[in-house]
């Protein structure tokens, strides 16, 4: 559990810290992110761990950058060209050869772009299809569990990631929460958020890049932003220019890994279309220091260009938390508000995935209040007097409804009632595929509006797409494109593979 980053007991570290399970695997973990660098990748992130002190660097058990997945290969790209740099910078102080260095360097290049472009297509729907399959027939364990979780995300399979065990050997005690000392001041979402926007310059927005509904939600507060005068949309996962996304219009395979979630891709097309200023600051150096200063860098250099810069952030877990740890471990929150002036309104996301006990017990309470049926805003977040454990130290928590999704026929959307549902049934007794949904007229690289992994034996499947796009549907298997012909009006679809 974190420190002063959250509120309640302290249980744990809110800094780097290593622990040693029960079955003799140790584990790093950084205020609920995994730490990622060119030259070796911790294992296991996100674990809610005990112990509260720095431990050596030799204890943190690595694995080696050979046997990092596709996923954290391309994420880890700029540690790559960072390693190009600093061998290049060595070769300069030994005073070798002009020519050599050229040389050296140009074959540096020509391999770290060959390896882009590699990397780059593991994000394409029957790469990731078949990252799963690979994972399920070599076993699900604590070294492949999060990319499997990321994968599954993409592709439509929510209910299976709640199912997920993220962290077996971690077991806390139950809750005993007095629910006569448990104050909820419960805020519809819509009125939070306008209220928010009003008054002020800087909100951050976290999401958990398990949870497609997070993104959905951000993507639903984004007409309220720039109604209310926001300049400024900023997403960690965009990997691409802003200049480049706004040309095209809508996100591709390359605009980054965790934009490949149909419903990122969605909150992107909005943002584009709402008029924002869409861009990417995340960069990944070798330490946290580093990566948090350029990422604040980078946004605060909007607020000195222009006096009129309004901005929302879409930030991953706990870059929004804008307090100084007991370890005095700072994130991005912290360093843009120290290089801005302009204190951050962050948000927390609650919902059935990850947040564990605290997460039932405040939306069985909202419940009993009746009609939850969408996020509210708990503005202020609830104390821990009553015995809750873990609350973020932000300033607003939307708590979502309990997620009742079952893929693929039962998928469900947190606003319905703005998005058009498509039913559909695949005709072929082929499996694993992905069923998708693309904007008509947007190409294949385009992030489509929605797509679901169908399993073996699974027929029938839910999609759900913005009410006024004009969709086609596009099957893929494991080896790419699948040649197939559908049925459909624009409520219902009948999918097969052509003989």
């Amino acid at each position: 559990m974190f420190t002063r980053g959250w509120r309640g007991e302290k249980l744990g570290s809110s800094g780097f810290g290593v622990i040693k399970a029960a079955n003799g695997v140790e584990f790093t973990e950084i205020n609920g992110e995994n730490l990622h660098c060119f030259s070796s990748l911790v294992l296991v992130g996100g674990a809610n761990v005990t112990g509260n002190r720095k431990l050596p660097r030799s204890r943190v058990r690595v694995a080696s950058f050979r046997r990092m997945t596709p996923t954290h290969q391309t994420s880890d790209l700029h540690g790559f060209f960072l390693s190009i740099n600093s061998m290049v910078n060595r070769i300069y102080r030994r005073r070798i050869q002009w020519a050599a260095v050229i040389a050296f360097s140009v074959l540096l290049l020509a391999a770290a772009l060959a390896w882009h472009i590699w990397s780059g297509q593991h994000v394409a729907q029957w790469q990731l299809l078949q990252h799963i399959v690979q994972i399920e027939n070599s076993g699900v364990d604590e070294h492949n569990v999060q990319p499997f979780g990321w994968s599954l995300a993409i592709l439509g399979r929510d209910d299976e990631i709640r199912r997920l065990d993220f962290h077996p050997q971690f077991d806390l005690p139950p809750l005993n929460v007095d629910t006569q000392k448990l104050e909820l001041n419960a805020v519809p979402w819509r009125d939070g958020i306008n209220q928010i926007a009003r008054e002020h310059r800087l909100v951050m927005i976290m999401e958990d890049h398990f949870v497609s509904k997070h993104r959905e939600m951000i993507g639903a507060t984004l007409p309220i932003f720039q109604e209310a005068g926001f300049t400024h949309y900023a997403a960690e996962a965009i990997g691409e220019t802003g200049a480049a996304l706004k040309i095209r219009g809508y996100p591709v395979v390359e605009t980054g890994y965790y934009t490949s979630d149909p419903q990122f891709g969605n909150a992107l097309r909005c943002a584009l279309d709402l008029n924002f200023e869409v861009l990417g600051y995340d960069f990944r150096p070798f330490t946290h220091e580093g990566r948090e200063e350029y990422a604040a860098s980078e946004l605060a250099k909007l607020f000195k260009d222009s006096s009129q810069t309004r901005l929302v952030v879409h930030a991953g877990l706990a870059h929004v938390f804008k307090y100084e740890t007991d370890l005095g471990q700072r994130w991005l929150a912290s360093v843009l508000w120290e290089k801005t002036g302009i204190e951050p309104f962050t948000i927390w996301q609650w919902s059935a995935m990850r947040d564990g006990q605290e997460y039932h017990v405040v939306a069985d309470a909202i419940d009993e209040l009746g009609d939850f049926v969408e996020p509210v805003l708990l503005m202020p977040p609830p104390n821990t007097d009553c015995g809750l454990r873990n609350v973020p130290h932000v300033d607003a928590i939307l708590v979502h409804p309990l997620d009742r999704s079952v893929a693929p026929a039962e998928r469900t959307v947190l606003f319905p009632r703005e998005m058009h549902r498509i039913d559909g049934k695949w005709l072929t007794e082929q499996w694993p595929v992905v069923v998708a949904a693309y904007k008509n007229a947007e190409p294949i690289t385009a992030i489509p509006l929605d797509q679901v992994m169908m399993r073996e034996g699974e027929q029938d499947f839910v999609l759900w797409i913005p009410s006024s796009s004009a969709y086609d549907i596009v099957v893929f298997d494991q080896n790419g494109l699948l040649d197939s012909t559908t049925e459909n009006d624009r409520d219902s679809v009948l999918v097969r593979a052509r003989k």
